[in-house]
């Protein structure tokens, strides 16, 4: 098919396509032009040790390769395992973190709920005295309502238990001049 008149001219002129599908790569065809000034054909470190694209494309196998490529393989294999597993080990923990995160804001979004006066709810002081404050009384006679009387009731819990958290005597109440105990 080819002509002899120069081994690497006629093979450099197919596509690229049918060089590879040929085991040909650029490498073997340098290696089958004619060099200049008597240089050997045989030169390329591929074509020398006898390698080329037989030896890229599996026949050998691992049976053929040296204990110290065997190690770098193996070796390389495992540190490609052993980070995968870290990573997933670090994705699952972390996804049980952003459940945790999860769960405990729609806690705390339940419990900003303006009208819970649970004791549950950590907000209810906060929002028993802003409503208390909207709604702007003027008089006694406007606090009768149901909902006002339950304000002022947790609004009175509220109270009792800062006085409990408080203790008996603050500095603020000790006397200047004498020491801190």
């Amino acid at each position: 098919k080819f002509s002899s008149s120069s081994p690497g001219s006629e093979i450099s002129r197919l596509p690229p396509a049918t060089m590879w599908q040929l085991g040909l790569t650029p490498l073997l065809l340098r290696a089958a032009r004619p060099r200049a000034a008597g240089a050997a054909a045989a030169s390329s470190p591929l074509v020398a040790r006898g390698q080329g694209r037989a030896a890229s494309s599996g026949s050998g196998g691992w049976s053929n390769l040296s204990f110290a490529q065997k190690m770098i393989y193996s070796s390389a294999l495992l540190n490609v395992c052993v980070i995968g597993f870290v990573w997933l080990k670090r994705q699952l923990k972390m996804s049980e973190k952003e459940a945790k995160e999860m769960e405990a804001s729609k806690t705390f979004e339940a419990d900003m709920d303006m009208g819970s006066w649970s004791e549950s709810n950590q907000f209810r002081c906060f929002f028993a005295a802003q409503r208390y404050h909207m709604l702007g009384t003027a008089s006694a006679d406007e606090e009768k309502s149901p909902e006002v009387q339950k304000m002022l009731e947790v609004m009175a819990q509220c109270r009792e238990e800062l006085y409990r958290k408080l203790p008996i005597e603050t500095p603020a109440m000790r006397p200047l001049h004498m020491p801190p105990q």
